[in-house]
This record gives C-alpha cells, structure tokens and sequence, in this order.
C-alpha cells in the first residue's frame, strides 16, 4: 500500500501546481491574443498593399491624385477574369456535351482561337 501511495502523491502535486499557474497562464494567454490578432492584421495589409502596387505596376498608370482609382481599376480586371473564365468553362462543358452526340464540339472551340490547357 506504499508504494500505491507514492504514486498518488506526485498526481497531487502535479494537479496542485496546475491549479496554482492556471491564474498566472491564463491572463499570460489572453494577452498574447490582442499581439496575434495585430500581427495577422499587418499581414493582410502588407497583402493588400503588395497586390495594389503590382496591380498599379501592370495597369495603366494613374497621376498621383488618382490613387483612390487604383481599387475599382481591380475590381475591373477581376470581373473580366471571372467573365473569361465563365465564358472558357462554358465553351469547355459545351464541346462535352457535343463531343457526346455527333464529336464535332472540340472543332468549335479550336476554331475560337483559343487554347485551353487540359
């Protein structure tokens, strides 16, 4: 019966040292959270800056009172992107889709001009 108290005893301890630095390891915890949430914010805002510059870079170039512009000129190219896109998908489910009846639909999106890498 020793022996099965020796055992116990560092359990005890072990949860007795526990419940004593909970106190100190929690506030510590908590305010680590303010310092994250700051360091994922200068994260996305070196992002943000990085895809406007190379965005104005690219682009046309605006005078410097057009600095406000630089966004909507990306909203711009995004939504041609996206309607590009749509519009390559749309071609690509077409030519599926007449390849299935008669196999004609891939000569239709060759003679587009365009070529689509599978």
């Amino acid at each position: 019966m020793g022996a099965a108290g020796g055992r116990a005893a560092p359990s005890w301890r072990s949860l007795l040292l526990a419940l004593c630095l909970l106190p100190v390891a929690l506030p510590l915890l908590l305010l680590c959270l303010p310092l994250l949430c700051v360091a994922v914010a200068a994260a996305r805002f070196r992002r943000r800056r990085r895809k406007l510059l190379t965005a104005g870079r690219s682009g046309c170039r605006v005078a410097s009172g057009g600095g406000r512009r630089a966004p909507e000129d990306g909203e711009g190219h995004r939504a041609e992107l996206l309607r590009k896109y749509l519009q390559d998908q749309m071609e690509l489910v077409g030519a599926d889709a007449g390849a299935g009846d008669d196999g004609g639909g891939g000569d239709r999106r060759q003679s587009s001009g365009q070529s689509h890498p599978q």
